[in-house]
């Protein structure tokens, strides 16, 4: 099994944050703008910067691999309970991949009860488990919308670029890329959010 299931917070999320990823693409189903962008290159930040180094893919995929395993929810649980995180992401990298990964999910989200924890998505084909996740009280699940999807289809909160007309069309913030100046006001509020184009 993959020597450290979390990861720690970076300078941008802060301390306070734990982490889960997985494999971008093998996971997701990513758009023509994740892949290609406005030039032919991946525009999702999965696909560049320190997630293409080898040890950050090796990992991703080591976890995709302990995720399968029966053993998944304690293992996780038995992590999560030495750090005590305030808050939790799951899917920097990566996405819901079956529904019955989603379930496991929830129950790990279920033991921590304090913990704040959050997603984005893009998985309609697996909605029903999704929205059951949503509806824990500490889970927020965001769709991520892009020039190739522009509205929402699930029913949640999104996440959006922010020259797209649903974020003039909605109530929605824009994330100031620094989690610890703005609060973690995306970990504890059920609100549309949108970020800048990079």
């Amino acid at each position: 099994m993959v020597k450290n299931l979390l990861i720690k917070g970076n300078l941008k999320m802060g301390s306070e944050v734990f982490l889960f990823n997985l494999p971008p693409i093998k996971t997701c189903t990513p758009t023509k703008w994740c892949l290609e962008g406005d030039n032919g290159k991946p525009v999702c930040y999965a696909l560049k910067g320190n997630f293409v180094f080898e040890n950050v893919k090796r990992g991703a995929m080591e976890r995709f691999e302990a995720s399968k395993r029966s053993d998944f929810v304690e293992s996780m649980c038995v992590e999560i309970e030495k750090v005590h995180p305030k808050y939790f992401r799951f899917h920097a990298s990566g996405d819901f991949y079956s529904e019955e990964y989603v379930g496991k999910v929830m129950k790990i989200a279920s033991q921590f009860p304090d913990t704040f924890f959050r997603t984005t998505t893009r998985r309609r084909d697996l909605k029903d488990a999704i929205l059951e996740l949503a509806n824990l009280p500490n889970f927020i699940v965001r769709e991520s919308l892009d020039t190739c999807r522009t509205t929402p289809g699930m029913g949640l909160p999104f996440a959006a670029l922010d020259f797209l007309d649903v974020v003039n069309n909605k109530d929605s913030y824009l994330c100031p890329n620094d989690c610890p100046s703005c609060g973690y006001h995306c970990w504890e509020n059920r609100k549309n959010m949108h970020f800048e184009q990079h």
